[in-house]
């Protein structure tokens, strides 16, 4: 009976920690975390992430609201391995929104996943630029040629957004 405790308390994990039950015996429980993890589906993994672009073409500033919708975050990749999986999922000819702007200081760009500050830059040659004044929210692109970078885009135009989510680990009691 003393085993089956263990039962109680990870009840309240689940409830606080989304994991989720797979498995439990009347007689004696056991209980460890997987290393398997699940992602919803049409969401794309990759490590400890889940990945998805969205359907709908937004502006920069909505596109927080399209992946909150979808119980993510607007993505910014951190590294070039995260930025290739972000690229994998995206179709030629196609750019997408990403967690960073220099919206409040021209030239300092914060590029922020949830309210972490995410240090990697992977500019296209020339860029960012302020074209006319007026770009100060990224894209990562795979436009002209494959280029597979960030450029800045002018903010109220409207593209799909990657959005990001914890991948949730299975309990398995």
């Amino acid at each position: 009976m003393l085993s089956c405790v263990f039962l109680i308390l990870a009840t309240a994990l689940l409830d606080s920690c989304f994991f989720k039950v797979v498995a439990s015996q009347e007689t004696q429980c056991y209980t460890f975390i997987s290393h398997h993890s699940s992602c919803p589906e049409s969401w794309h993994h990759w490590g400890d992430s889940c990945y998805r672009i969205t359907e709908s073409n937004v502006p920069w500033f909505k596109a927080r609201d399209e992946c909150g919708k979808l119980d993510g975050v607007l993505a910014a990749p951190s590294s070039s391995q995260e930025n290739n999986v972000i690229l994998d999922l995206i179709e030629n000819n196609e750019e997408v929104w990403i967690d960073c702007n220099d919206l409040e200081v021209e030239g300092t760009w914060e590029c922020r996943e949830g309210n972490v500050e995410v240090s990697y830059r992977n500019w296209g040659e020339g860029e960012p630029n302020n074209y006319l004044e007026k770009e100060h929210c990224a894209l990562i692109s795979k436009m002209y040629g494959n280029r597979r970078q960030w450029l800045d885009g002018t903010c109220n135009v409207k593209y799909s957004a990657v959005c990001k989510l914890p991948r949730k680990p299975i309990l398995h009691v």
